[in-house]
């Protein structure tokens, strides 16, 4: 065959070979791609850094895995502990950006130092302050960013946050006066329309919702996390801890607990832009003493170095405590401590008032035997509340002590811990119709007509926690910051020993017997409140009576409560009672000597 031939084969071989191509496209098949996102979380750190550089890290070692990561804050975090309220925030800003955070929403307790302030430190912040529900009222315009979408590995991602609408109440409301808190669900609704309309194939919302009974359901993180659309919530507020997370329908809600306890773990395998798997796991954040893992020393260095700075002012001892003053989370939030009584009688001196009220939720700490440092004040009170008074009518404070014990016996931080007047109350009524006496110290009944000279704080006078009762200005005076003057009382040389106990009491029988354990202050050393009426209308029966003999003493542990000490030893908590002379059967205190009878 000859060249030209064979060339004009070629040709002729080539035209129909593009004809065929044309009537019959070959199409290649499309390689799926799937890769995965490790989401590491914290919540409700409440200034609690020191973990953060174990975070910090943790987040590099996975990494240098060749995982995705990305670091997330669900709020309440800049605020809580000297380490931040002596700068106001910025020192937990500082330990972040080294930590390397990528997002966070705003808890309540952001707003703690007020908005604008949260305005600056967000200027200081090297990541994203996401929150769509926050409207300034005057402008109608976002406070906060709302959303922002990442590309990771090839996959976009959305994200945007929520803070709780409670914020009006849940801090100062003078902090947020002038925004508007939208509801969460029909916002989260919005967030997922324009994040898929800008392309967004997975979406994460970061919420500071919660998801206990303290919140409107509608307004609860788990509400959130059933809106269609959303893969990812990662929640705060309610101090929950979720070992593996909670799926509400299609989404995964998480929350790690409290204080830095935890750190979560989400992660998310994802594949042609779609989700196909989740799942969340806690670890116990490392310690010094405990782990095999080296903090970042970066993070560290932060950390020492503000402490450094801040022992300058918070070392300073103003007393010696020879008891634990008790202020523990699940103690002043329901029932009185002698920390909370110790409080609210550093406001009457400091006022000069007749009666004192505060919230529980507003002690944040307890105090341990030994030297009282300015530093463990503020860790008490670290809000920065100041002193305040009220003329009201004792018609506003029994409604308010009726709001107090509202949620009893479930933990609130409402309840009301008071001074000058001793409250009884009966559990078993529904709530607003509990309080069966109220008597001040000088023995009077509270009037209900009649006008007291109130001491509180100036969160509840602006209707904190929901006490709208005490929003007057009639003989409204400020005075100094609270830890200022508890400060104060204590260098005064009160005496630790002697805080009068008995302020609240129940009337029930039996059942809260069972139900309330022995809290940390020794009993002997504390007056307590007097019987109840049907206490004394009944009578141990005789023939038991005389069949008792005192025998071996029993030391109260923590925990402890009367019925559990009866059956441990086979005889009533009646008959201890009787023995010990308790005035009130439902006070009893770790190191109290009980003596024990025997059939």
């Amino acid at each position: 065959m000859s060249i030209k031939r064979f060339k004009k084969l070629v040709s002729v071989f080539t035209a129909l070979s593009l004809v065929f191509s044309m009537a019959f496209p070959v199409f290649a098949a499309e390689e799926s791609k799937e890769t995965s996102l490790v989401v590491v979380h914290t919540n409700d750190v409440h200034s609690r850094v020191d973990g953060e550089a174990y975070v910090s890290s943790y987040v590099k070692g996975l990494k240098a895995e060749g995982k995705n990561v990305l670091l997330i804050s669900a709020g309440d975090v800049i605020h809580g502990q000297p380490f931040a309220t002596i700068s106001r925030g910025k020192s937990v800003v500082d330990v972040m950006n080294a930590a390397g955070y990528d997002f966070m929403t705003a808890g309540n307790h952001e707003f703690n130092y007020g908005y604008l302030r949260l305005k600056e430190l967000e200027q200081s912040m090297n990541f994203d302050l996401l929150v769509a529900n926050i409207m300034v009222k005057e402008s109608n315009q976002s406070l906060f960013k709302k959303y922002e979408i990442r590309e990771i590995d090839g996959v976009k991602v959305g994200f945007f946050g929520l803070a709780t609408p409670e914020t009006v109440t849940k801090t100062n409301p003078k902090n947020v006066v002038g925004l508007e808190f939208l509801k969460p669900v029909p916002v989260a609704e919005e967030m997922v329309k324009t994040l898929k309309a800008e392309g967004a194939e997975v979406i994460i919302a970061i919420a500071h919702l919660g998801v206990d009974g303290e919140t409107l359901a509608e307004e609860r993180g788990d509400a959130v996390a059933a809106v269609e659309g959303i893969d990812l919530v990662i929640d705060g507020h309610s101090h929950t801890e979720l070992p593996e997370g909670k799926m509400v329908g299609n989404c995964l809600l998480v929350q790690t607990g409290e204080y830095l306890n935890n750190i979560g773990t989400v992660t998310l395998n994802i594949k042609d832009g779609k989700v196909i798997s989740k799942k969340a796991e806690l670890m116990k954040t490392p310690t010094a003493e405990q782990s095999s893992m080296a903090p970042d020393t970066a993070v560290t260095e932060v950390i020492e170095k503000t402490k450094v700075e801040n022992e300058k002012i918070t070392s300073e001892v103003i007393g010696k405590t020879p008891v634990k003053l008790e202020g523990a989370r699940e103690v002043v939030r329901t029932t009185e401590s002698n920390l909370a009584n110790l409080i609210t009688d550093a406001m009457m001196e400091a006022t000069g008032a007749d009666i004192a009220i505060t919230n529980g939720g507003g002690v944040r700490a307890s105090i341990e035997a030994g030297d009282i440092t300015k530093g463990s004040v503020l860790t008490v009170l670290p809000f920065g509340n100041f002193i305040c008074t009220v003329n009201v009518k004792g018609s506003a404070v029994l409604e308010a002590l009726e709001h107090g014990v509202s949620a009893y016996p479930e933990t609130a931080g409402h309840y009301s811990q008071v001074g000058g007047m001793k409250v009884t109350m009966d559990s078993t009524k529904s709530a607003g119709s509990r309080i069966t006496s109220v008597k001040l110290n000088d023995g009077t009944a509270l009037d209900p007509e009649k006008t007291y000279k109130l001491a509180t704080n100036d969160f509840m006078v602006a209707g904190g926690d929901n006490y709208t009762m005490l929003a007057v200005t009639d003989g409204y005076m400020e005075y100094g910051s609270l830890d200022e003057a508890l400060i104060s009382y204590i260098a005064s040389g009160a005496d630790l020993t002697a805080v009068e106990m008995g302020r609240i009491a129940d009337l029930k029988s039996e059942e809260a017997a069972e139900e309330v354990p022995a809290t940390e202050t020794p009993a002997e050393e504390v007056p307590v409140s007097e019987p109840a009426p049907e206490e004394e209308e009944k009578p141990v029966d005789e023939p038991a009576a005389a069949a008792e003999v005192l025998t071996d003493e029993y030391i109260v542990v923590s925990g402890d409560y009367l019925v559990k000490i009866a059956e441990k030893f086979n005889t009533t908590w009646r008959a201890i009672a009787d023995i010990n002379k308790l005035a009130n059967p439902h006070l009893i205190f770790p190191g109290q000597k009980l003596l024990l009878p025997q059939n």
